[in-house]
């Protein structure tokens, strides 16, 4: 949040769930005003495929960590190589979407958005919540994000603020990460 607040004060933090929104409650925890956070739900239909194989988290957790390496970096080169195909393949919670537009149009001053996440790695997540929030939000709404790594070098959407940059980090919900 430090690194956020230097030329950005947000007046409400989207956390995309699951991972963004524990970054984003840590933020708003953190931030030098009050900011209240809001989730946002939207997954690639391939972790949403993911998350049905049976002890797929088990197996991925178990590889060597080199082998878990390489197979998340081919998955999101892959992801990035075929940009309009997995577009479509987004999955957004639009009424969540709608919320945060709700929230927004209540407030009588300009609002600026920051949304949060664990990791940009192909950044098609990143670039589906922001498209829907700007579309659903009041004209003049500032939207800017912020994320802790950005897993490969050139996403499809390049984070406003970052910590680590071509870093792969194992948060607790990842699902390579170990059991």
């Amino acid at each position: 949040m430090r690194v956020v607040e230097r030329d950005y004060r947000p007046t409400l933090i989207v956390g995309v769930r699951t991972g963004g929104l524990a970054v984003a409650e840590s933020m708003a925890r953190h931030a030098s005003a009050a900011a209240p956070v809001l989730p946002v739900t939207s997954r690639r239909a391939s972790t949403d495929a993911k998350s049905r194989i049976p002890l797929l988290r088990v197996a991925l957790g178990a590889l060597p960590r080199p082998t878990a390496n390489l197979l998340r970096r081919v998955e999101h080169r892959l992801l990035i190589a075929s940009r309009s195909h997995h577009q479509r393949q987004q999955l957004i919670d639009h009424g969540e979407v709608a919320a945060i537009a709700d929230w927004l149009t209540q407030r009588t001053l300009p609002s600026r958005v920051l949304v949060a996440d664990d990791a940009v790695d192909s950044g098609v997540t990143l670039t589906t919540v922001v498209r829907h929030i700007a579309a659903a939000c009041p004209p003049h709404t500032d939207i800017r994000t912020a994320v802790i790594t950005q897993t490969l070098e050139e996403p499809v959407m390049q984070p406003d603020y970052c910590l680590f940059q071509n870093t792969l980090c194992r948060f607790p919900w990842s699902f390579d990460a170990r059991p």
